[in-house]
């Protein structure tokens, strides 16, 4: 992600942290009503991070070494019948072994998704690099002048046990790379945008690689009757609408657009319309990539690439926001059920109806989701579409209402959306379809709205704690919305949400725009 110093607040900011001006916005085409009434409800294709498992590979290293280190410890002292007079420099070798194997490992490559799935390379480099790190640590023993201490019994032992269990790691993240990538959970989807010579060019170079963890899901042109119906062996499958579509439904993972550069006008209308969605959008260089040094290449099965945007909340970051949600959200939710208890009977005996109130709202993606709230209207009153505004003093809220609006407790049960998968304890706020800002849907009104959908909506967010909560009547408060949660998106973080969450409790305190 890239960073920005500073969130928005100042009246330098705009245009200049994001890179975004009022008159871009204006030039910029908003998806339209028919986007709307197709949004589809949470179809999803089970895969799995290649950066993740590396990850995860590496700690598991790591780990083995420490454990490992125990072990041969407890037998050299326990089963060998020996003692450990300096037991601190025991652990400063194995910790320093961790360290320094997992280090050269990244260094060599070793920890790159391809290499993980060749064993015989991986068991050769990890003799290789795991003897090279017991003969940098012996070197500076003797340099230290404590070699003598450590025992030569427990140095062979620990040695060899590290180096079957770290053999132990490859053979089982091999194995289930090799499985992922038969099943096609680690295949990465590959969408590519034009048929023509560069297309062409681009998808025969990918099927030549006949890399088993890439998968081109289809090719894709407007022109369809000027266009040969496949191309090496891979099907034209539709317009960009129809990748529109398939990238709503999450079978797609990266989109590479495939037209001569000269085409800017084209490749800036195709960037527009596929910007907002949730995936990897590249666009290829491939003709020119060897005339001139670039930065921000990135390179996908040899097809090298313009990184222009991408996914939020992926790999380790993901990992940690799931993390985030499912663990506080639940904590939170069982700790506030008894006060959710009394706040459904105090609705119950005030007003007729049920004391839930749900509403479709946008979710991730684009995505219709159920959100549920507890009702603050008279049962007759409450609008589902969203299109009725609230407003201070509204006769449709009833006496328990008002009070759960100013404390902001109609809110809790989104807790339920947060453990379900559907919401974030920290986000964009979900809006309903038929939202408006002053007389204008939310967005027509902001060009860049559904790029807040690239992660799952909150139950608080960056907006609402400066000020942006509540009523929003005017295009210019939209989009200073708009802007405070796509800062929000570009700059996410663990601490960002537990500051989020802190200032929430002080602006709910303060009841600001809640009514």
């Amino acid at each position: 992600m890239t960073a920005i110093s500073q969130p928005p607040g100042d009246h330098q900011w705009r245009g200049r942290k994001f890179g975004r001006t009022a008159s871009a916005r204006a030039n910029r085409a908003s998806p339209g009503e028919e986007e709307l009434a197709a949004a589809p409800r949470g179809k999803t294709r089970a895969s799995y991070s290649g950066e993740v498992i590396c990850g995860t590979v590496q700690v598991a290293d790591a780990l083995a070494i420490l454990l490992v280190g125990l072990v041969s410890i407890e037998l050299y002292v326990n089963a060998l019948g020996s003692g450990v007079t300096f037991y601190e420099l025991y652990w400063l070798a194995i910790v320093l072994a961790a360290i320094g194997f997992v280090y050269a490992q990244r260094r060599f490559g070793g920890y790159k998704i391809q290499r993980l799935s060749q064993l015989t390379w991986q068991v050769g480099r990890t003799a290789l690099i795991w003897g090279g790190t017991l003969s940098v640590l012996t070197s500076l023993g003797f340099a230290a002048r404590v070699v003598q201490n450590y025992s030569r019994v427990w140095t062979v032992l620990f040695a060899l046990m590290c180096f079957v269990a770290l053999a132990m790691v490859r053979i089982g993240a091999g194995l289930m790379i090799d499985h992922w990538t038969r099943t096609g959970r680690l295949a990465r989807a590959i969408a590519v945008v034009g048929a023509g010579e560069l297309g062409q060019q681009i998808v025969a170079k990918i099927r030549s690689t006949r890399d088993a963890q890439i998968r081109i899901a289809g090719i894709f042109d407007d022109r369809l009757t000027r266009i040969p119906s496949e191309i090496a062996g891979c099907p034209v499958v539709g317009t960009t609408d129809d990748l529109v579509k398939q990238v709503r439904q999450s079978l797609i993972d990266e989109v590479i657009i495939a037209l001569p550069l000269r085409a800017e006008t084209r490749i800036g209308e195709l960037v527009t319309k596929l910007r907002p969605l949730p995936v990897d959008l590249r666009l290829s260089l491939d003709p020119i990539a060897g005339v001139f040094p670039m930065r921000g290449i990135s390179e996908t099965a040899s097809v090298r690439m313009i990184e222009i945007i991408d996914r939020p909340l992926k790999h380790w970051s993901g990992v940690a926001k799931w993390i985030e949600d499912k663990v506080l959200g639940a904590v939170l939710l069982v700790l506030s059920s008894p006060l959710m208890a009394l706040v459904a009977l105090a609705i119950r005996l005030d007003s007729k109806g049920p004391a839930l109130f749900i509403q479709d709202r946008f979710g991730f993606n684009n995505n219709v989701i159920r959100v549920f709230k507890f009702r603050t209207m008279q049962q007759g009153e409450t609008d589902t579409s969203g299109a009725n505004r609230t407003v201070p003093e509204d006769p449709r809220v009833t006496r328990v209402g008002r009070i759960l609006r100013r404390l902001s407790l109609d809110e809790l049960p989104q807790l339920i959306n947060v453990v379900l998968g559907d919401m974030s304890l920290v986000g964009p706020r979900p809006h309903v379809m038929a939202m408006k800002a002053g007389d204008r849907l939310y967005h027509e009104a902001v060009g860049e709205y559904f790029l807040r959908h690239r992660v799952r909506p909150g139950m608080t967010g960056w907006a609402q704690v400066h000020g942006l909560r509540g009523e929003i009547d005017t295009p210019q408060r939209a989009r200073e919305r708009v802007d405070y949660d796509l800062w929000y998106i570009d700059n996410w973080s663990i601490w960002l949400d537990l500051k989020v969450l802190f200032m929430t409790l002080v602006v709910v305190l303060r009841r600001q725009n809640a009514y």
